[in-house]
């Protein structure tokens, strides 16, 4: 079982963070949350991450970083 989180660039410039875990090649536990750059991470967010045992992200990136490659 691993646990993933990857971001992508969405409209207007904000930012989706999307998180899952992989367990015998299937995709499970799937959260996506997209917010404006800057902006705090909201706190049930950050409970996934860290149940997920991922980094923690405050307010959300200003553009896809290699923070995640």
């Amino acid at each position: 079982m691993a646990n993933h989180i990857e971001q992508y660039q969405a409209k207007h410039g904000g930012v989706t963070l999307h998180t899952w875990t992989e367990e015998e090649g299937w995709k499970k536990a799937n959260f996506y949350i997209t917010g404006v750059s800057g902006t705090p991470i909201p706190t049930w967010f950050r409970q996934v991450l860290r149940q997920k045992h991922l980094s923690d992200i405050v307010d959300f990136p200003y553009s896809p970083s290699c923070f995640y490659e």
